[in-house]
């Protein structure tokens, strides 16, 4: 592997990117959609100053529908000892209550361990962090007729001590979240009765992939795909998750444009990834008639802050961590390499069968407020950028690749479970 010293994103042009979208981009809204014009606008002119229209073809917006829940009502009331209603935030994807609620009794159960979990029965129960699926059926199978969950810290104060909204499935128990210090007042005023109000109903919302395709010039019927998503949470900007990733993916089809590669590379920056990873999940159900001709998944999620560390998540054979050790000594490139499934994008083309990885950072202030675009960094994206960059340039270029293009069976199980 020769070193790819041709490689030179811009980081300054990167982080303009980042700051052009410092808005909340939740999936099908007007932040999103604004958003996914401004990074199709990108590409057109990224395009038209090569002028190598011959091989790349015009950006394109692939629109799809992303089903999600909205809150309707979301209520606590402590009615014993005492009297108090608290602010709180349902969990999404959970069951509704009777339209008056649920009167019953309130428990405080720690973390949800099986002796005090014994005495719930009957009751809506706190439990002290927020919990999954596993967790939520467990409590279920205890009897409980609701839960509530704690988030945030003793520090919070101002809009952070708003409740945090959680969009996991809570099967067919109502759930909410409350914050930290009125879960600590509600415990020490050992609260034993209250009405847990949850009303929420589904929808669906307009979401959008944007994509450019390069041809290939040795093997044009051999893809590799290059992705970030592009949507937020509603709690905040999503400089860091994922805008960041996605000023990577374009300095990468900067370069590639440039750069010709001997594959066919698809770009592309998925909507709705925040959702439940919709936008990379509709792209491989629309493109399914080709999927057998993908070779390589690179996919960026969280990024661009300065005081951090390079990640490469792979889901794939372990000859390609190795391949990729080698390739990033070679090129001076500080990364730790990781082989297991990546709770992103990637993943969506692994569970397809193709060998895939997430180029992550360590960072701060995903999914709050606090998200934003001056905690993130020119250099961090012009590193970044260039680990993706000639990570790519390999599994672009190369002649034979030296891995199967199958995925462990380990990790299908994973996945599969991932995905259910």
């Amino acid at each position: 592997m020769n070193k790819y010293t041709e490689i030179h994103p811009n980081g300054q042009r990167a982080y303009q990117f980042v700051a052009d979208t410092a808005y909340v981009r939740e999936s099908g809204t007007k932040g999103e959609h604004k958003a996914a014009e401004y990074i199709l606008k990108e590409a057109e002119q990224a395009a038209a100053q090569t002028g190598k229209s011959v091989y790349i073809q015009t950006p394109r917006m692939e629109f799809f529908q992303c089903p999600d829940f909205q809150q309707k009502k979301a209520e606590l009331v402590i009615c014993q000892p005492y009297k108090k209603a608290y602010p709180v935030r349902a969990y999404l994807n959970g069951a509704c209550t009777l339209e008056e609620g649920i009167t019953a009794p309130f428990l405080f159960v720690g973390k949800g361990d099986d002796i005090s979990l014994s005495q719930a029965k009957g009751a809506v129960v706190l439990v002290c962090d927020p919990i999954r699926e596993d967790t939520i059926n467990k409590i279920k199978a205890a009897g409980a007729l609701g839960f509530v969950t704690v988030c945030g810290t003793p520090l919070d104060q101002g809009e952070d001590r708003i409740p945090t909204q959680y969009r996991r499935k809570a099967g067919d128990l109502p759930g909410a979240s409350v914050h930290y210090l009125d879960a600590v007042e509600i415990v020490e005023k050992q609260a034993s009765q209250c009405c847990l109000n949850i009303q929420q109903s589904e929808i669906s919302r307009n979401s959008a992939n944007v994509a450019v395709r390069i041809l290939g010039t040795d093997f044009p019927e051999e893809i590799v795909t290059v992705t970030a998503h592009y949507d937020s949470v509603p709690e905040g900007p999503g400089a860091y998750d994922n805008m960041s990733g996605g000023a990577m993916v374009m300095e990468a089809f900067h370069h590639f444009a440039e750069h010709r590669p001997a594959r066919t590379m698809e770009f592309i920056w998925f909507g709705s990834e925040e959702k439940g990873l919709v936008g990379s999940q509709n792209y491989v159900k629309s493109h399914e008639g080709e999927m057998s001709s993908h070779v390589f998944n690179l996919n960026v999620d969280l990024a661009g802050q300065l005081l951090g560390g390079n990640v490469l998540g792979v889901t794939a054979d372990p000859t390609v961590c190795a391949e990729l050790k080698n390739l990033m000594e070679e090129n001076q490139l500080g990364v730790t390499i990781k082989n297991q499934v990546w709770a992103s994008d990637s993943n969506t083309f692994a569970w397809k069968g193709v060998p895939a990885l997430t180029l992550n950072r360590d960072g701060f202030g995903m999914h709050t407020r606090h998200d934003t675009v001056e905690y993130i960094s020119p250099r961090a994206l012009e590193e970044g950028a260039k680990t993706l960059c000639t990570a790519a340039a390999w599994v672009a270029n190369e002649p034979e690749l030296s891995f199967e293009r199958e995925i462990p069976e380990d990790m299908k199980r994973e996945l599969e479970k991932y995905f259910a």
